[in-house]
């Protein structure tokens, strides 16, 4: 984000700065999420006010309508005649809490009003702020409350950077993470150890491999064939703190309990999850799949929105391209071929790099969405400052939260395939 007209004429700059975050970035900020390209904004948005919401939901319809012939025969009904009502579960929804901080240093603060640099200084830190927001929130659509990323690939090589230990390794779904970012190794049922990522590289295209710098002593713990890797939140060792309910839990997951509903026992309200086996997805399993869904659900849903990564919606692409549409501008020779958006049926195939596991999930974008009880804003003290200074320091700090969540209105609007390829040519 760019913030340009910003200024300031006196010497208070703190009160300036202040000014600034709660009234013109919180406005921007809102804004720029609310607008940016993300498969959470083509979702519905619903606002808590409550304590939290529940809604009732139906596993049958209530056996109410007896024929009674074409005859006069006075056939009097009694509650005999009918079975009871249809059985229902609640779900409840509630919210979660996100929060980022934004800090800045006396030091800065005064350099920056000398040579008038304090806002370039604020924007540079505000623009790695909100990358950090839109990367993490897009990341939260598709994970999981657990934290769980993804995991690592092959052979993990330890090494040393400034006497600080560290591990390379690939790791499935290593788009979902930013230098920077805390990481947590789980092994069987123990976190065995945590660190920060250093660098990410790419040595050859589609591949990505990940330094990171690991805490003291613990690099030999990261060991094993099935080694998961989780956002570290809060340094908590374990339990990891729950993050966001993503379509981890809501689509790909069977048979877990879900806004404290038991999908183990209510059986039926488990999304379609079909295996594509490293076969490609095709128009024939995309069509069949979207009827599934329709056919399959009593309350009239129709998939509106196919996500998947890059290369797999681009195999769909690859099978259509008789179909692109083309201009040709003759006044530059440009050739145009193709659309942004892919509509295939009713629905739009889209591509997102934070799509996980070669997945590809059908959404009812309908009845799948976000809820929110607070958008995006400064946590303020008693005399409503934003900044405060950290005890013993030069540091002021800010605290910005929000609450949201997933929620669901029907459960058996979407579906997903699971292993799907990812190209014509690989084997």
């Amino acid at each position: 984000m760019a913030y340009n007209g910003i200024h300031h004429d006196n010497v208070n700059v703190k009160s300036s700065l202040e000014d600034f975050l709660k009234i013109e970035y919180t406005d921007g900020l809102q804004n720029e999420f609310n607008t940016m390209e993300a498969l959470i904004n083509k979702l519905k948005k619903d606002t808590l006010t409550g304590k939290y919401r529940t809604k009732s939901f139906a596993l049958g319809v209530t056996d109410n309508i007896r024929m009674l012939g074409n005859g006069n025969d006075r056939y009097v009904l009694t509650a005999e005649d009918y079975t009871d009502a249809a059985e229902t579960v609640e779900a409840s929804f509630d919210t979660t809490k996100l929060m980022g901080i934004f800090s800045i240093t006396d030091e800065t603060i005064l350099k920056g009003t000398t040579d008038g640099s304090i806002f370039d200084v604020l924007n540079d830190s505000l623009g790695r702020m909100n990358v950090s927001l839109k990367h993490t929130l897009n990341r939260f659509t598709y994970g999981s409350s657990s934290g769980l990323i993804g995991t690592v690939v092959g052979a993990i090589t330890t090494g040393k950077y400034a006497e600080l230990d560290t591990i390379e390794f690939e790791m499935t779904n290593s788009l979902s993470i930013l230098p920077g970012m805390g990481l947590a190794f789980k092994v069987g049922d123990a976190i065995v150890a945590q660190g920060k990522v250093w660098q990410k590289y790419n040595p050859n295209v589609g591949q990505e491999k990940v330094i990171v710098i690991i805490n003291e002593g613990s690099a030999a713990a990261v060991t094993g064939d099935n080694i998961e890797v989780y956002s570290r939140q809060l340094r908590a060792a374990s339990p990891v703190v729950p993050e966001y309910t993503g379509l981890q839990d809501i689509v790909i997951k069977q048979n877990n309990t879900l806004f404290k509903v038991d999908r183990n026992v209510y059986k039926t309200l488990n999304c379609t999850v079909q295996d594509l086996a490293g076969e490609l997805l095709t128009e024939t399993v995309l069509r069949d799949m979207a009827d599934h869904i329709e056919i399959s659900c009593a309350d009239d849903s129709k998939v509106k929105l196919v996500a998947s990564n890059h290369k797999i919606i681009s195999t769909v692409e690859k099978q259509m391209y008789q179909f692109k549409d083309y201009t040709i501008d003759s006044s530059n020779s440009t050739l145009h071929l193709g659309r942004k958006d892919i509509m295939f049926d009713t629905y739009v195939l889209y591509k997102d790099k934070y799509s996980r596991d070669r997945n590809v999930y059908l959404l009812d974008t309908d009845k799948i969405g976000e809820l929110v009880r607070k958008e995006f804003g400064w946590i303020t003290s008693g005399n409503n400052q934003v900044l405060e200074r950290r005890d013993g320091s030069e540091i002021y700090e800010g605290i910005m939260t929000k609450y949201a969540d997933m929620y669901i209105d029907a459960w058996k609007s979407h579906a997903a395939f699971i292993n799907a390829k990812e190209s014509y040519d690989q084997e």
